[in-house]
């Protein structure tokens, strides 16, 4: 765990300062205790690459080897074809390329532990699982045309065997998402054995005193909006027994002149409640998620407003004097006047933002 775990937080750190504008919220260096919990907002598929530098370099474990955290990641990620199949807008050259790109044996060395669900899966997983058995028979009848649709198109021949599909020229297809009731009962048996173990190699990681970062919403949100959480962090904390939780929030801002400005909050820990953890673990995440320039613009334009100064100020004062993170420079009624006029500009041109930051907005303070 020790070049490549130092390597995957120095390139993270490279690649989050060259993508965003990364302004942290927290202490200025830190001890990441042994027995933290680290629950975080998701927001975006970048996440992981803005918060894990900052916790490497911040809680100096470059040095401190025993204090080094690990990571719950979705378990489509140990699979082969994840960077063919999973991301969106990938030339069918480049996902034929990515396919056989399998990365999965690499992940357990930089302490990346998959999480699975025993009620989902990905289509990939269904036909890997019985590649000789007919197509028919395996993939459900809802996705059958796209899979059909894809050979006709690219001068294919129909696949007739499950093996026949799982190739480059349909990865975007392997990655839609299946459910319980769709393909054998075996195959959803030995997934509920699979999601059982991944939960207990959670559970062991806890009680040996490791910290771990989860992100117990499951997956970026689709709305903007903060939670709900899925179910199981209770259990993780009553079988695992961490020391304490640490709430991480993201709060992303593209209504700005260049680079997106990202928000990066590490709040106070907390000492897991003996009830309704999982209430007191959302409400903590809302309140820590930073006021935006651009949340507010995005509010004001959703409700039919016109933003105004005045409506700023007073909520930045709300913010304050309910302890809420905000950005710095909204402090300064000169630069605060200045980011208003940049954000509403950009407003205009990515109109396509507006209701994921008004909805994040409003569920912060649900």
């Amino acid at each position: 765990m020790g070049p490549l775990y130092d390597a995957v937080g120095l390139g993270m750190r490279a690649y989050s300062r060259t993508a965003f504008r990364v302004r942290y919220l927290g202490p200025a260096s830190f001890r990441l205790r042994p027995g933290t919990l680290i629950v975080a907002t998701h927001r975006k598929e970048t996440d992981v690459p803005v918060i894990a530098p900052e916790l490497y370099f911040r809680g100096s474990l470059w040095k401190h080897r025993s204090e080094r955290m690990a990571f719950a990641a979705r378990d489509d990620m140990f699979l082969r074809g994840f960077f063919a199949g999973f991301p969106p807008g990938l030339s069918p050259r480049a996902r034929r390329a990515l396919f056989p790109l399998a990365v999965g044996r690499f992940l357990p060395r930089v302490e990346v532990h998959p999480i699975s669900s025993a009620s989902s899966a990905r289509l990939m997983e269904l036909l890997s699982a019985e590649p000789d058995a007919r197509l028919d028979d395996v993939v459900p009848e809802r996705l059958r045309p796209a899979l059909r649709g894809r050979a006709k198109e690219r001068g294919l021949p129909a696949p007739v065997r499950a093996r026949d599909a799982v190739v480059g020229q349909y990865a975007d297809l392997l990655w839609e998402g299946v459910s319980r009731g769709e393909g054998s009962d075996g195959f959803w048996q030995a997934r509920a054995l699979r999601a059982t173990s991944d939960f207990r190699e959670l559970v062991g990681l806890i009680r040996a005193g490791r910290s771990l970062l989860v992100f117990p919403e499951g997956r970026p949100s689709l709305a903007g909006e903060i939670g709900p959480l899925r179910r199981g962090l209770d259990a993780l904390v009553r079988r695992g027994k961490p020391e304490r939780i640490l709430p991480v929030t993201l709060a992303y801002d593209p209504l700005v002149r260049g680079r997106a400005e990202i928000f990066l909050v590490f709040a106070e820990t907390l000492a897991p409640p003996d009830a309704e953890l999982e209430t007191v673990v959302l409400e903590s995440l809302k309140l820590n998620t930073a006021l935006t320039m651009g949340q507010f613009v995005a509010h004001e334009l959703a409700a039919g407003r016109e933003p105004h100064p005045a409506t700023l100020a007073a909520e930045l004062e709300a913010a304050r004097a309910l302890g809420r993170p905000f950005d710095p420079a909204l402090a300064d009624p000169a630069r605060r006047a200045v980011k208003l006029a940049e954000s509403r500009a950009a407003a205009a041109l990515k109109p396509q933002e507006i209701p994921f930051l008004a909805e994040e907005f409003e569920s912060a303070r649900s």
